[in-house]
Protein backbone atom coordinates (compact mmCIF):
# COMPACT_ATOMS: atom_id res chain seq x y z
CA UNK A 1 0.00 0.00 0.00
CA UNK A 2 1.21 3.53 -0.78
CA UNK A 3 2.38 5.53 2.23
CA UNK A 4 -0.37 8.14 2.47
CA UNK A 5 -3.08 5.58 1.75
CA UNK A 6 -2.18 4.17 5.17
CA UNK A 7 -2.49 7.63 6.77
CA UNK A 8 -5.34 9.05 4.72
CA UNK A 9 -6.27 11.81 7.16
CA UNK A 10 -3.62 13.86 5.33
CA UNK A 11 -5.92 13.88 2.30
CA UNK A 12 -8.30 16.17 4.23
CA UNK A 13 -6.14 18.38 6.48
CA UNK A 14 -4.98 20.89 3.88
CA UNK A 15 -6.15 22.69 0.76
CA UNK A 16 -2.73 22.28 -0.83
CA UNK A 17 -2.47 19.44 -3.34
CA UNK A 18 -3.95 16.66 -1.15
CA UNK A 19 -4.11 14.26 -4.10
CA UNK A 20 -3.19 10.62 -3.43
CA UNK A 21 -1.01 10.10 -6.51
CA UNK A 22 0.81 13.38 -5.89
CA UNK A 23 1.44 12.87 -2.19
CA UNK A 24 2.53 9.27 -2.67
CA UNK A 25 4.76 10.12 -5.61
CA UNK A 26 6.44 12.89 -3.66
CA UNK A 27 6.83 10.60 -0.67
CA UNK A 28 8.72 8.07 -2.75
CA UNK A 29 11.04 10.74 -4.14
CA UNK A 30 11.56 12.81 -1.01
CA UNK A 31 11.34 10.41 1.93
CA UNK A 32 11.49 6.76 0.83
CA UNK A 33 14.51 7.26 -1.43
CA UNK A 34 16.39 8.91 1.47
CA UNK A 35 15.16 6.86 4.43
CA UNK A 36 18.69 5.76 5.32
CA UNK A 37 19.77 9.41 5.61
CA UNK A 38 16.74 10.34 7.74
CA UNK A 39 16.68 7.43 10.20
CA UNK A 40 17.97 8.39 13.64
CA UNK A 41 18.43 12.04 12.69
CA UNK A 42 17.21 15.38 14.03
CA UNK A 43 15.06 16.79 11.24
CA UNK A 44 13.83 20.32 10.53
CA UNK A 45 10.72 20.70 8.36
CA UNK A 46 10.53 24.27 6.99
CA UNK A 47 6.97 25.46 6.30
CA UNK A 48 5.72 22.20 7.80
CA UNK A 49 2.12 22.90 6.77
CA UNK A 50 -0.24 20.17 8.05
CA UNK A 51 2.67 18.03 9.23
CA UNK A 52 2.58 15.59 6.31
CA UNK A 53 6.36 15.53 5.79
CA UNK A 54 7.22 15.78 9.47
CA UNK A 55 5.06 12.70 9.99
CA UNK A 56 6.62 10.90 7.04
CA UNK A 57 10.12 11.64 8.37
CA UNK A 58 9.19 10.19 11.76
CA UNK A 59 7.75 7.08 10.10
CA UNK A 60 11.06 6.77 8.23
CA UNK A 61 12.83 6.60 11.59
CA UNK A 62 13.81 10.19 12.35
CA UNK A 63 14.73 10.60 16.02
CA UNK A 64 12.94 13.96 16.30
CA UNK A 65 11.28 16.45 13.96
CA UNK A 66 10.85 20.18 14.42
CA UNK A 67 8.33 21.89 12.15
CA UNK A 68 8.28 25.64 11.58
CA UNK A 69 4.97 26.93 10.22
CA UNK A 70 3.37 30.42 10.35
CA UNK A 71 -0.29 29.34 10.10
CA UNK A 72 -1.76 28.19 13.40
CA UNK A 73 -4.65 26.28 11.83
CA UNK A 74 -2.16 24.06 10.00
CA UNK A 75 -0.18 23.41 13.18
CA UNK A 76 -3.44 22.49 14.90
CA UNK A 77 -4.26 20.08 12.10
CA UNK A 78 -0.81 18.53 12.36
CA UNK A 79 -1.07 18.03 16.11
CA UNK A 80 -4.54 16.49 15.79
CA UNK A 81 -3.31 14.10 13.11
CA UNK A 82 -0.24 13.10 15.11
CA UNK A 83 -2.48 12.39 18.10
CA UNK A 84 -4.81 10.29 15.97
CA UNK A 85 -1.89 8.21 14.71
CA UNK A 86 -0.46 7.97 18.23
CA UNK A 87 2.85 9.71 17.64
CA UNK A 88 4.66 10.22 20.93
CA UNK A 89 4.70 13.95 21.72
CA UNK A 90 8.37 13.78 22.72
CA UNK A 91 9.32 13.08 19.10
CA UNK A 92 8.09 16.33 17.53
CA UNK A 93 7.76 20.06 18.07
CA UNK A 94 5.86 22.56 15.97
CA UNK A 95 6.96 26.18 16.23
CA UNK A 96 4.75 28.97 14.91
CA UNK A 97 6.47 31.87 13.21
CA UNK A 98 8.85 33.02 10.50
CA UNK A 99 11.69 30.61 9.74
CA UNK A 100 14.08 33.55 9.32
CA UNK A 101 13.40 34.55 12.92
CA UNK A 102 13.17 31.11 14.51
CA UNK A 103 16.04 29.23 12.91
CA UNK A 104 18.92 31.05 14.59
CA UNK A 105 20.84 28.87 17.05
CA UNK A 106 18.97 25.63 16.32
CA UNK A 107 20.83 22.41 15.43
CA UNK A 108 19.69 19.75 12.95
CA UNK A 109 21.11 16.89 10.90
CA UNK A 110 18.59 16.95 8.05
CA UNK A 111 16.50 19.83 6.70
CA UNK A 112 13.37 19.51 4.56
CA UNK A 113 12.42 22.58 2.55
CA UNK A 114 9.47 21.28 0.57
CA UNK A 115 7.40 23.89 -1.20
CA UNK A 116 8.81 27.01 0.45
CA UNK A 117 11.90 27.90 -1.58
CA UNK A 118 9.84 29.59 -4.30
CA UNK A 119 7.73 31.51 -1.77
CA UNK A 120 10.57 33.83 -0.74
CA UNK A 121 13.17 36.15 -2.27
CA UNK A 122 15.67 35.31 0.48
CA UNK A 123 17.04 32.10 -1.01
CA UNK A 124 20.71 32.63 -0.17
CA UNK A 125 19.92 33.85 3.32
CA UNK A 126 17.80 30.76 3.95
CA UNK A 127 20.58 28.43 2.82
CA UNK A 128 23.00 30.33 5.05
CA UNK A 129 20.73 29.71 8.06
CA UNK A 130 20.29 26.07 7.09
CA UNK A 131 24.04 25.53 6.76
CA UNK A 132 24.57 27.11 10.19
CA UNK A 133 22.32 24.47 11.78
CA UNK A 134 24.99 21.91 10.95
CA UNK A 135 22.71 20.02 8.56
CA UNK A 136 24.60 17.50 6.43
CA UNK A 137 21.64 16.67 4.19
CA UNK A 138 19.06 19.09 2.79
CA UNK A 139 16.11 18.38 0.51
CA UNK A 140 14.71 21.30 -1.47
CA UNK A 141 11.55 20.65 -3.46
CA UNK A 142 10.63 23.76 -5.40
CA UNK A 143 9.19 25.29 -8.50
CA UNK A 144 11.99 26.22 -10.89
CA UNK A 145 12.21 28.03 -14.19
CA UNK A 146 11.27 25.69 -17.08
CA UNK A 147 14.23 24.03 -18.76
CA UNK A 148 13.42 25.70 -22.07
CA UNK A 149 13.91 29.11 -20.45
CA UNK A 150 17.15 28.31 -18.64
CA UNK A 151 20.53 29.44 -19.96
CA UNK A 152 23.15 26.76 -20.51
CA UNK A 153 25.74 26.51 -17.74
CA UNK A 154 29.20 26.99 -19.27
CA UNK A 155 32.59 26.99 -17.54
CA UNK A 156 33.50 30.55 -16.62
CA UNK A 157 35.75 32.25 -14.12
CA UNK A 158 34.21 35.63 -14.81
CA UNK A 159 32.97 37.37 -11.67
CA UNK A 160 29.99 39.09 -13.27
CA UNK A 161 28.48 37.02 -16.10
CA UNK A 162 26.40 39.90 -17.40
CA UNK A 163 25.29 38.01 -20.51
CA UNK A 164 23.60 34.59 -20.54
CA UNK A 165 23.81 34.24 -16.78
CA UNK A 166 22.19 30.87 -15.92
CA UNK A 167 21.77 31.69 -12.21
CA UNK A 168 18.42 33.40 -12.63
CA UNK A 169 15.51 33.98 -10.26
CA UNK A 170 12.12 34.94 -11.69
CA UNK A 171 10.34 37.57 -9.60
CA UNK A 172 6.65 37.04 -8.84
CA UNK A 173 3.95 38.59 -6.65
CA UNK A 174 1.81 36.31 -4.46
CA UNK A 175 -1.22 36.83 -2.21
CA UNK A 176 -0.53 36.21 1.47
CA UNK A 177 -4.04 35.15 2.46
CA UNK A 178 -3.91 31.90 0.48
CA UNK A 179 -2.84 28.74 2.32
CA UNK A 180 -1.02 27.58 -0.80
CA UNK A 181 1.00 30.77 -1.24
CA UNK A 182 3.49 32.90 0.66
CA UNK A 183 3.11 34.17 4.22
CA UNK A 184 2.88 37.84 5.14
CA UNK A 185 6.33 39.35 5.66
CA UNK A 186 8.13 42.71 5.65
CA UNK A 187 7.80 42.92 1.86
CA UNK A 188 3.99 42.64 1.90
CA UNK A 189 2.02 45.49 0.36
CA UNK A 190 -1.73 45.49 -0.32
CA UNK A 191 -2.06 41.82 0.56
CA UNK A 192 0.75 40.60 -1.69
CA UNK A 193 4.44 39.90 -1.24
CA UNK A 194 7.41 39.31 -3.54
CA UNK A 195 8.75 35.83 -4.17
CA UNK A 196 11.27 34.30 -6.54
CA UNK A 197 11.32 31.13 -8.65
CA UNK A 198 14.97 30.03 -9.13
CA UNK A 199 16.59 28.27 -12.04
CA UNK A 200 18.09 24.86 -11.41
CA UNK A 201 21.52 26.37 -11.94
CA UNK A 202 20.80 29.01 -9.29
CA UNK A 203 19.85 26.36 -6.72
CA UNK A 204 23.04 24.41 -7.40
CA UNK A 205 25.14 27.61 -7.44
CA UNK A 206 23.87 28.63 -4.00
CA UNK A 207 24.20 25.09 -2.64
CA UNK A 208 27.82 24.91 -3.77
CA UNK A 209 28.57 28.30 -2.25
CA UNK A 210 27.53 26.97 1.17
CA UNK A 211 29.57 23.80 0.80
CA UNK A 212 26.96 21.32 -0.44
CA UNK A 213 27.06 19.04 -3.45
CA UNK A 214 23.78 19.05 -5.34
CA UNK A 215 21.89 16.48 -7.38
CA UNK A 216 18.29 16.13 -8.50
CA UNK A 217 15.77 13.31 -8.32
CA UNK A 218 15.20 11.42 -11.58
CA UNK A 219 11.59 12.41 -12.22
CA UNK A 220 11.55 11.23 -15.89
CA UNK A 221 12.46 7.71 -14.80
CA UNK A 222 9.96 7.91 -11.94
CA UNK A 223 7.11 8.70 -14.32
CA UNK A 224 8.26 6.03 -16.79
CA UNK A 225 7.50 3.45 -14.12
CA UNK A 226 4.47 5.22 -12.60
CA UNK A 227 2.59 6.92 -15.46
CA UNK A 228 -0.61 7.03 -13.41
CA UNK A 229 0.93 9.82 -11.29
CA UNK A 230 1.59 12.20 -14.17
CA UNK A 231 -1.88 13.77 -14.21
CA UNK A 232 -1.54 15.10 -10.67
CA UNK A 233 2.16 15.95 -10.99
CA UNK A 234 2.28 17.93 -14.23
CA UNK A 235 4.68 20.49 -12.74
CA UNK A 236 7.33 17.79 -12.18
CA UNK A 237 6.58 16.04 -15.46
CA UNK A 238 6.76 19.27 -17.47
CA UNK A 239 9.96 20.36 -15.76
CA UNK A 240 8.93 23.47 -13.86
CA UNK A 241 9.29 21.83 -10.46
CA UNK A 242 12.21 19.75 -9.22
CA UNK A 243 13.65 18.01 -6.16
CA UNK A 244 17.22 18.75 -5.05
CA UNK A 245 19.40 16.74 -2.68
CA UNK A 246 22.17 18.74 -1.00
CA UNK A 247 24.88 16.82 0.87
CA UNK A 248 28.09 17.51 2.75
Amino acid sequence: MNFFDQYDRFYTTSQTSPFPHRLNGRHEAIIASNANLIAGKRVLDIASHDGRWSFAALQAGAAHVTGIEPRQELIDNACDTFARYQVNASRFDFQRGDVFNLLHGQVFDVVLCLGFYYHTTRHAELLDLIERTGAQFVIIDTEVTPRAEEAVVLPSGHSRLVFNNPYAIQMLSEPVDDQQMAWQDALTRNGRTLVGRPSRAAVEFMANHFGYTCRTYDWPNHFATKPEQVSSMADYDQGWRDTFFLEK
